[in-house]
């Protein structure tokens, strides 16, 4: 019997690399201003820029961002025009320090095209944290679910004149300690309408769906900002207050099934000085409509605290100072405009005195 010998040449046994699994690829940081980038980035996994089955960026782990000490990690930017391929972004696991408050790990500007962002997530490894976690500028149609910025410097989700956008699933923790507005915002929307935060189906049947806890500003912040539900939201134990409706061009927001504790600023020492954490504001509490914020829907949400006031309508007319232990005079922000409902509604104190707009609390004592 004869034995076949087979010898195969290295060029026969190559094959094409498999793209990194999740977890295990590195990456420098991503810039992409046109199609063409998409192609050119080395950083798309999968996908083929259609409706159907669009470009993937992700997973990847960045380790600097894209000025070397501050910057972002992922840029798609569209002020050009240029972007008209589909795409997602996933799992991107920002490893680094950034203490400039402006620099969101994930940005993008004029964006118009169906995305999702998801997976994706920050692990600074010492020290002082990120900057911001996701910017949208001018954009459109952008699914936010399943992220964690949880300790950062700056905003969770910054939108600014953007629409059509959702977050579900997510948990945004800024802790900046001498923050000034909007800094130590888990959620600042400024500009935007059509938004919808927490209604995913997706989101947990009972308990929340985004977590929003221990910022050191609010947990939410809308101004000039309107048709928007936000949904199964926990705002507790924030060192500012948990949500903010301001500006007469906030309106139609419904704010339902959610939670605030606005348990007041922390007095801390630094250098020898002592110091409050948090905003400098007459803000301070659960829920304030301001500024002429109208018709907009409250119901079945709990706001209470130890500092401020539970539900306002304007500024509490006063900052509460954990380092004296005493409020102090603050000129107030103004009152809400009309056309606000509010129902079944638990809250500490409150400034409104009108229980044909705000009947008693249903606290259980």
């Amino acid at each position: 019997m004869r034995r076949l010998l087979l010898v195969l040449s290295p060029l026969t046994l190559a094959v094409p690399a498999a793209p990194a699994l999740a977890g295990t690829g590195q990456h420098a940081p991503i810039t992409i201003t046109s199609n063409a980038g998409f192609s050119t980035c080395g950083c798309v996994t999968g996908g083929d820029g259609t409706a159907a089955n669009p470009f993937v960026i992700g997973p990847w782990a960045i380790s600097a961002p894209s000025g070397g000490t501050s910057g972002w990690s992922v840029k798609i930017d569209n002020s050009g025009g240029k972007i008209t391929d589909y795409f997602n972004v996933f799992g991107i696991s920002s490893t680094y320090n950034d203490t400039n408050t402006a620099d969101p790990t994930i940005w993008l500007v004029d964006v118009g095209t169906a995305t999702t962002i998801s997976g994706s997530n920050a692990h600074p490894t010492a020290g002082n944290d990120l900057g911001m976690g996701i910017e949208l500028d001018g954009s459109s149609h952008v699914s936010i679910d399943g992220v964690s910025y949880n300790k950062g410097n700056g905003i969770g989700v910054y939108l600014n004149g953007s629409s059509n956008v959702s977050i579900n699933n997510s948990k945004f923790k800024a802790t900046c300690d001498m923050c000034t507005p909007h800094t130590g915002d888990g959620i600042y929307a400024t500009g935007s309408d059509h938004l919808q935060i927490g209604t995913g189906a997706d989101c947990p049947a009972n308990g929340p769906c985004n977590d929003v806890t221990y910022d050191d500003g609010f947990g939410i912040w809308l101004v000039n900002t309107h048709d928007v539900v936000i949904d199964h939201a926990t705002a507790d134990a924030n060192d500012t207050g948990g949500y903010v409706l301001d500006g007469s061009g906030t309106y139609n927001v419904t704010l339902e099934n959610s939670s605030a504790q606005g348990d007041g600023n922390i007095c801390f020492t630094v250098n020898g000085q002592r110091l409050n954490s948090g905003y400098f504001t007459d803000l301070q509490g659960g829920l304030h409509l301001v500024n002429g914020a109208h018709t907009n829907t409250i119901a079945n949400d709990t706001f209470t605290g130890s500092a401020g006031l539970g539900l306002a309508s304007g500024g509490n007319g006063f900052y509460s100072n954990a380092c004296t232990g005493a409020n102090q005079p603050f000129s107030a922000e103004a009152a809400m405009g009309a056309g606000n409902t509010f129902s079944n509604i638990c809250y500490s104190t409150t400034n409104i005195t009108d229980t044909a707009v705000l009947p008693p609390s249903t606290c259980k004592s």
